[in-house]
């Protein structure tokens, strides 16, 4: 007799539409804050709005297409030259900006670039300059950890036969590798644009004023600084339509490559002629990804070291990050573990459209931004309680979500692969419940787990959006504290600061990849 299938997932959905469609409501409330007209909705009338409308797509359009043209070239480069040394090491060089917080890369492109930078650009770096360095210091790694498996899958034989045949480089990439990469790239390019939409740490500090402000930057101004709920309200809906479009078309591409916690490349050894071209791609490439974070510590360790490690303030700040990064991951890390083990079972019961719904809807929260979350919040509570008493809780529900669909993307494959393997096995042996969990489950979830945990973890603790908006002096993150002393021009600070956030970010992740995760792999 087939076991009744579990209703957690359900549960799981019930507590994320709550929790969405709650400051949901709040942004439609917006008929009832006081001082709103009608007119306030029609945002093309307000040459602000518009402005800032603008920009946005702007930005966004130049970093994607910036960061997918480079990436493109370096993904190659590096498919071509399997045999490059210290190959794993690069790899890890392209992993780190997924796990660096915004505001500590910015830190360390304010180093590089600055007026006292080792490459100064002096003022124009504050602007739409410094956010295209920042965007593709981000975005270029994680397009080329993308791009970089759909190389690795062109079958060997065809270079092989492209040799006999005498093709050109160009005649390669026409016919061997661009039919191979179209199907892949609108929907890299769709991903990177939307985080570029919605970057809200690079453009508040590397913006340089209003005229670079893009829709997060504005919904926290109007909040924090303006003091009107009204135009954010109209901001933050605004940038919901435009979210909740570019999902819709996301959807009607085909579904993006997986990414590879460690890529390992085929080696494709290039003609000698060409080795120095490819060569030279990614030495530059790893040197534009290090000199940020280089520079970040040597101007840290030549900073006022001892004083800022003995401000009572920092511990303070340090002891709150880490409280939301350690609840982030484990609300996070929960949720998404109960949420696929509906997935899982409905996937071996055939019911594999079920699954994907259940899936989809869990990660449908990444369209959200979580400033938008957070505004609705802010407008809602506002009127009823106070802010400050709320703050650490709506963090955490914040980054719990936003941390979902990189829980999902790691649990998912392992936990489907286990029900399919092991489930007709444990039933024919009654081991259900927690002896199904302490036998089976926790020895082979245990890696990807460790690995979820530590990725949220260090998300939630580099976040600056929603404490920036909720925060004050009583709850003040290292994030916030750095931006705090970035705005004060207390540079030297900033930069031991910023080193202190990054090794605290790394310690923590280390220390949940290894230590929950465990060393060695189990081999299924």
């Amino acid at each position: 007799m087939m076991r009744r299938q579990p209703v957690s997932a359900y549960w799981v959905l019930s507590i994320i539409g709550l929790a969405v469609l709650t400051p949901m409501a709040g942004l439609l409330a917006v008929g009832r804050l006081p001082g709103f007209e009608p007119g306030d909705l029609q945002f093309w009338s307000s040459s602000y709005i518009r402005r800032v409308l603008l920009f946005s797509f702007w930005q966004a359009f130049l970093s994607t297409l910036i960061s997918l043209t480079l990436a493109l070239l370096v993904a190659r480069s590096i498919a071509k030259r399997g045999d490059f040394p210290l190959r794993n090491l690069l790899l890890r060089l392209f992993g780190l900006p997924l796990v660096v917080p915004s505001i500590v890369a910015v830190m360390g492109i304010i180093s590089v670039y600055g007026s006292a930078g080792w490459f100064p650009v002096g003022r124009s770096l504050y602007g739409l300059n410094g956010i295209l360095i920042a965007h593709v210091f981000f975005n270029l790694p994680l397009a080329v950890r993308l791009l970089l498996p759909v190389w690795q899958a062109i079958p060997e034989h065809y270079d092989q036969l492209a040799e006999q045949l005498r093709f050109t480089a160009w005649q390669r990439w026409i016919h061997i590798e661009w039919p191979t990469l179209r199907e892949n790239i609108p929907g890299v390019a769709l991903l990177v644009f939307m985080l570029c939409l919605t970057s809200f740490a690079v453009v508040l500090t590397l913006g340089g004023g209003p005229r670079s402000s893009t829709l997060e930057v504005a919904i926290y101004q109007s909040l924090r600084f303006d003091f009107d709920p009204t135009q954010a309200v109209v901001l933050a809906l605004l940038q919901l339509m435009l979210c909740l479009l570019i999902a819709v078309i996301g959807l009607s591409l085909q579904k993006l490559p997986e990414v590879e916690i460690s890529i390992s490349v085929n080696s494709q050894a290039g003609a000698a002629s060409n080795r120095l071209y490819h060569n030279s791609v990614i030495l530059v490439t790893a040197a534009f990804i290090g000199m940020p974070l280089l520079a970040m510590i040597f101007d840290a360790l030549r900073g006022p070291v001892i004083d800022v490690l003995s401000d009572n303030k920092l511990w303070l700040a340090a002891t709150y990050t880490l409280l939301i990064g350690f609840a982030a991951a484990f609300c996070s890390v929960l949720a998404g573990w109960l949420l696929l083990r509906t997935s899982s079972v409905l996937a071996n019961h055939g019911k594999i459209r079920q699954a994907k719904w259940l899936e989809l809807v869990g990660s449908v929260v990444y369209v959200v931004p979580p400033l938008i979350l957070g505004t609705g919040y802010f407008v809602l509570l506002s009127q009823h309680v106070v802010i400050a008493d709320w703050v650490f809780p709506i963090v955490i529900l914040i980054n719990s979500m936003m941390g979902l669909p990189f829980v999902i993307k790691v649990l998912s494959p392992v936990m489907r692969k286990n029900q399919m393997r092991y489930d007709n096995l444990c039933n024919s042996l009654a081991l259900h419940g927690w002896n199904k969990w302490r036998r089976v489950d926790w020895p082979l979830l245990r890696k990807p787990l460790g690995l979820a945990a530590a990725l949220v973890s260090a998300l939630a603790m580099g976040d600056l959006g929603v404490i920036a908006l909720f925060g004050s002096a009583d709850t003040t993150t290292l994030p916030l504290m750095l931006y705090q002393q970035l705005g004060a021009y207390r540079i030297p600070q900033a930069a031991v600061t910023a080193l202190f956030l990054l090794l605290l970010c790394l310690l923590v992740f280390w220390s949940l990849e290894r230590g929950l995760g465990g060393r060695k792999d189990v081999t299924h």
